[in-house]
């Protein structure tokens, strides 16, 4: 099993260089960050997988990592010109000296832990820009990545669809249902489902929506059933978010061709 993460901009605005920035938040929560004084080699913005909670009220924003583990960080945003954006990686022993370094400008970064590393740092770097439009970055074992198909967001939902490692024709279709919302997104993709699968993060609210947001992905899939699956969070679903998700999923289904009347779960 392989484990993927997506981290969206950070919420703590002590972590973004706000001076003279204009900050615009998306219904997708993607992120407009727009700074003509920004100089290079300014810090636009940085995520930290360690923080003091009692002090400061701030949660992690980075996953924990294994030491001596490669992995591979990728970046996915729009800027003012084709010069990149710069990527840093500072790894941190329990003296809050930096261990090791790396940094880039390639959208996809390969990384070792190193021995010794207790917390971790992520800074998005300034070189020449006066705006760019951030998505998320995700980090991974390397080319877990490229296994997503889609990845929707918006204030009370998220979801990514996830294709198989090695190719199916199995028509079916794994939901896994977490609580949330969260500020890290954690993908467990096991090499041994030979099915898509879509991760979905909740606070149980806006289901509705959440269903038409899936649609026009599942309405291409008329001869698929559907597994649903509690994830993080849940031991089992909520009896109300099945009996919606259920009747939600009838209804793409009949849009799409075909009325599938069993879901396992």
């Amino acid at each position: 099993m392989s484990e993927l993460y997506l981290m969206r901009w950070p919420q703590n605005l002590s972590a973004v260089y706000v001076n003279g920035a204009t900050i615009r938040y998306s219904q997708d929560q993607s992120v407009y960050y727009a700074n003509e004084v920004l100089s290079p080699g300014q810090i636009i913005c940085t995520w930290l997988s360690a923080t003091d909670y009692l002090v400061s009220g701030n949660s992690p924003s980075l996953p924990l990592l294994k030491i001596n583990r490669t992995y591979e960080l990728s970046l996915r945003l729009k800027a003012d010109n084709d010069l990149p954006v710069q990527v840093q990686i500072d790894f941190l022993d329990g003296h809050k000296e930096v261990l090791d370094s790396y940094r880039g400008t390639d959208p996809r970064l390969v990384f070792t832990v190193p021995k010794g590393m207790v917390s971790y740092e992520v800074r998005l770097v300034n070189l020449k820009h006066e705006w760019l439009h951030f998505e998320f970055i995700s980090i991974g074992e390397i080319g877990a990545v490229e296994r997503i198909f889609e990845v929707t967001s918006r204030k009370h939902y998220d979801w990514v669809h996830v294709r198989p490692l090695r190719g199916s024709n199995h028509k079916t279709v794994q939901l896994i249902v977490n609580q949330g919302p969260r500020s890290i997104l954690p993908l467990s993709l096991r090499e041994s489902i030979d099915m898509e699968q879509i991760f979905i993060t909740t606070d149980g609210q806006a289901i509705e929506p959440l269903i038409q947001s899936l649609a026009h992905t599942l309405r291409n899939k008329p001869e698929t059933q559907f597994s649903l699956e509690a994830g993080l969070g849940y031991y089992h679903l909520p009896s109300e978010f099945i009996i919606k998700f259920k009747a939600g999923l009838k209804q793409i289904q009949k849009l799409g061709g075909k009325n599938n009347d069993e879901l396992d779960h």
